[in-house]
């Protein structure tokens, strides 16, 4: 009597496993984040990145333009404009982060560059799940709402404290409800 048996499953690279729990929720980057030894308040997006192997570079870039994502050979690469506050450059890379996790697949064919993000209601489903990662990942919803019910109301104090700029800070709150407007 023959047996079929399923074939055995192909073996999972580490870094396959972390993209697979990235894109389940940001906590799971949190998790890794603090195995790492890195910061997570606020977290060290850069650090994060650094560990999915992706390298990042800091170039010129049109006023318009925030980031992009490339495969460049066998690297992946994060470009963010380096005329941008530092903060708003968090939100970048943690956008430019999305999309590696989870557009990948469309991204081995080119570049994808990356306007002015938040700023835009023209948004495609793709960009406003970058958008919604990223604000996740930096500003996540429990962390954000312990420091409103602390007391911390302040948008430019709520900037720092997260680490992101002022109108990422509003579009967060609007987000979750906080604020009627953006």
């Amino acid at each position: 009597m023959a047996i079929i048996r399923r074939p055995a499953a192909s073996p999972v690279s580490p870094d396959e496993n972390l993209t697979r729990a990235a894109q389940r929720s940001h906590r799971e980057i949190y998790k890794h984040a603090e195995h790492w030894g890195l910061e997570t308040n606020p977290l060290d997006v850069e650090g994060v990145i650094k560990k999915f192997g992706i390298k990042l570079v800091r170039e010129e870039m049109d006023v318009d333009l925030s980031g992009y994502i490339e495969k460049r050979h066998d690297t992946w690469v994060i470009g963010i404009n380096k005329y941008q506050t530092p903060r708003r450059q968090r939100f970048t890379l943690a956008h430019e982060l999305a999309h590696f996790l989870f557009d990948r697949a469309s991204l081995e064919t080119g570049r994808h560059t990356d306007s002015i993000m938040l700023r835009s209601e023209d948004l495609n489903s793709v960009e406003q799940r970058a958008n919604e990662f990223a604000a996740d990942l930096l500003m996540p919803k429990e962390q954000f709402h312990a420091k409103v019910t602390a007391g911390i109301r302040d948008v430019s104090e709520l900037s720092e404290q997260f680490d992101v700029s002022e109108a990422a800070i509003r579009y967060r709150a609007y987000k979750l409800g906080y604020i009627k407007r953006y």
